[in-house]
């Protein structure tokens, strides 16, 4: 079987091979080394095939596009509504995103964005009551000097088999067809690169954001997503996922039910056992295919995938480029907490590579399956001084916080074996 896009030699999912350990990051499917950034861009459209042919399906060709947007005053939430139309061929949809402007001085170019995967209008699930208006973390960027786009992502694909929203009334999901089989997590990355296209179409300079200086967030099926987005979109500077589990940054080739961790370092109890279950392959490719291409329910078994999610994670690397990752322990049994810090770990050499190896982070703290207010003032600390140039205190230190120290520092010698190259 061919990639459709890119005329590269496929493998039949259902025939795709067990193989032992990670697959291989840097080096090509010929089995030449990947030696240079300018191998690793080839390397980085090989591993991105993969993929869009195995895992998430492909992203639609933006040349075929052309975009519109409008901003109007949202009088029940005090934002900016941008209304983002999209045609392609015969088609025309549309989703609305919405915008807050901070009350700190415009900087020279404009204000960096943080996009969150959140409904502005939306029943919370804890308490059940009906919220209207910006998430906690888009009000606190907004106080740091940031603009906040919550991006209601259900806009532009239902979360369920449907296949419905403004990207599949573009594309519809086409069952005969794995080039038309695109799942829901790439779906909501396209609109965030829609978001980011309306801001470069002059809703920026509107708004005054500058659309080159984005943070893209979100936390569980909504983490996976950024991740993608962060993968398939190399516009996108600072890549948020949380908590985000298997189909986001864990490893799908490890399993840490039963482990027993030393969470002091992080205030918790010094013996601390995952007694909750790794969401199973088989969850994935069942009850929630739709999140994923065609051909991923297709695949026989974890160890059959010819990637692995340290190679998500590396294909978020550029040298103007960031990965934060962000996850509990306590709360985050079924997200396997160790195997994304393998993912973590084992997308370093990329990183290196590149010359930005301290540009690949991760935060985790001790229990919220959310990115919380601690790990928000860390994150934007990072970007003041990494995207606007702002001296930040103690940022030495913080930033060796946003090393998967809990297991790469104070849990060396419970870690899965594939650890062992990154344990230096």
């Amino acid at each position: 079987m061919k990639n459709r896009e890119r005329g590269t030699e496929m493998t039949d999912p259902e025939k795709l091979t067990e193989t032992e350990g990670l697959p291989e990051l840097i080096r090509f499917m010929n089995g030449e080394p990947v030696r240079t950034p300018d191998d690793w861009k080839r390397r980085r459209e090989e591993i991105l095939s993969l993929y869009s042919e195995y895992v998430y399906g492909y992203m639609p060709d933006k040349a075929g596009e052309s975009l519109a947007w409008a901003l109007k005053k949202d009088p029940e939430t005090g934002g900016i509504l941008m209304d983002i139309t999209v045609s392609a061929g015969n088609r025309s949809a549309s989703f609305s995103v919405l915008a807050g402007i901070p009350a700190a001085e415009k900087p020279e170019g404009g204000y960096p964005f943080y996009i969150e995967y959140w409904p502005w209008h939306y029943q919370n699930w804890f308490t059940k009551e009906w919220v209207t208006g910006f998430s906690d973390n888009c009000k606190y960027a907004m106080e740091r000097g940031y603009a906040a786009i919550q991006y209601d992502c259900s806009r532009v694909s239902r979360d369920d088999s449907s296949y419905t929203g403004a990207f599949y009334t573009l594309y519809p999901y086409e069952p005969e067809n794995p080039t038309g089989q695109r799942g829901a997590l790439l779906a909501w990355a396209w609109g965030v690169s829609k978001v980011i296209d309306a801001l470069e179409n002059g809703a920026g300079k509107k708004l005054g954001i500058n659309p080159g200086l984005s943070l893209v967030g979100g936390v569980s099926r909504y983490g996976k997503s950024a991740a993608v987005a962060g993968a398939y979109d190399e516009r996108i500077r600072v890549t948020i996922p949380s908590c985000s589990g298997a189909g986001g940054t864990a490893i799908y080739r490890t399993n840490n039910q039963g482990k027993t961790y030393d969470l002091s370092s992080l205030g918790g109890p010094e013996q601390w056992t995952n007694d909750s279950q790794n969401e199973p392959l088989s969850n994935l490719q069942g009850g929630e295919g739709y999140w994923f291409c065609g051909n991923f329910a297709r695949v026989p078994s974890a160890r059959a995938f010819p990637v692995d999610q340290h190679m998500l994670c590396a294909l978020a690397a550029g040298k103007n480029r960031h990965l934060i990752m962000v996850t509990g322990i306590t709360s985050e049994g079924w997200n396997n907490t160790e195997g994304q810090c393998l993912a973590f770990a084992a997308s370093q050499p990329v990183w290196d590579l590149l010359g930005c190896g301290e540009q690949n982070n991760m935060i985790i703290h001790l229990d919220g399956h959310a990115i919380l207010r601690t790990d928000m003032e860390m994150i934007l600390d990072y970007c003041d001084e990494h995207l606007l140039h702002k001296p930040v205190k103690d940022m030495q230190d913080k930033a060796q916080q946003m090393k998967g120290e809990l297991f790469l520092r104070y849990n060396r010698e419970v870690l899965d074996p594939l650890f062992a190259p990154y344990l230096r």
